[in-house]
């Protein structure tokens, strides 16, 4: 793998790649959120494609919700910490610390978000799922990517026949498998990338494998992964799965964002990033 500096990149069709990329999903996110800090509901309109899912808290179509919801004067800012793009440059990812300041009396909330972007036919970055967590703790001392800064590692690229055979989609299939017999935790141990995996959760900040394991065997998770949309980037060494996982007695379930990431040195897909958000009793029937 080679790191790429500012300023390098191909076209994948008509559209960038590589570093050159990655800064403009960056600048897209930058623009959203700036968008975000007036209007909300108009930063969504402006950057979700036509098929994005939003989780409010289910897995719903995020253009039909935020043309049906009201614009509120609350305040949100948020930033990315982290992003990732697949080698073909069409999709990738930000997360980062958000805060959302009350409109009226300035109470505030914090936590963390998860966004996947996809490039259109004229190659703008569109917002292609959009999920977060809520915790306690303000999030301040995470440093921000600048976009005209980043350096980007070239991922690698999954072999024609791992492609032809879906091997990201046996992937997800089997840690799903996994965790639905043995539960979240054990499928964590045996698909979650062990060097820059993270868990996405309500009520807790984002967690490392190993908080991870330890908070999920504490408090285990296992069920039913129903699914309302999956995909992946041109290239398939970035994928993603969103949706519902509800336990076998249907009383509890928990809405899901899974970004999986190819990883040449085991030639197969690792899980990057696991949001599992706990719904409601109501939700789950």
């Amino acid at each position: 793998m080679t790191v790429m500096e500012p300023g390098d990149g191909v076209l994948m069709g008509n559209c960038v790649t590589g570093v050159a990329a990655l800064s403009g999903m960056l600048e897209a996110e930058y623009a959203f959120s700036l968008k975000a800090r007036e209007s909300v509901r108009g930063a969504f309109l402006d950057y979700l494609a036509d098929d994005a899912q939003v989780l409010e808290p289910t897995p719903t179509p995020g253009r039909a919700f935020y043309a049906a919801s009201q614009d509120s004067s609350d305040r949100l800012e948020r930033y990315p910490a982290m992003a990732d793009l697949a080698g073909s440059g069409d999709v990738g990812f930000t997360a980062g610390p958000w805060t959302d300041t009350a409109g009226s009396g300035g109470l505030q909330q914090h936590g963390h978000f998860v966004t996947i972007w996809r490039q259109d036919s004229n190659c703008r970055w569109r917002v292609q799922v959009d999920a977060g967590i809520s915790h306690p703790g303000e999030s301040t001392d995470e440093p921000r990517l600048a976009s005209g800064q980043v350096k980007y590692t070239t991922p690698g690229t999954p072999p024609p026949s791992l492609v032809t055979q879906d091997a990201a989609g046996h992937a997800i299939g089997d840690f799903q498998d996994t965790a639905r017999h043995d539960g979240v935790a054990a499928g964590l141990r045996t698909y979650a990338r062990t060097r820059d995996f993270q868990l996405y959760s309500d009520g807790q900040a984002p967690l490392q494998l190993g908080a991870a394991n330890l908070l999920l065997t504490a408090h285990p998770i296992s069920g039913d992964w129903i699914e309302s949309a999956r995909g992946r980037s041109a290239d398939s060494s970035l994928a993603y799965a969103v949706g519902v996982l509800r336990d076998a007695n249907q009383l509890s379930s928990h809405a899901y964002v899974q970004i999986w990431q190819y990883e040449p040195r085991v030639a197969n897909w690792g899980l990057r990033l696991l949001l599992i958000n706990p719904l409601a009793p109501s939700m789950s029937k």
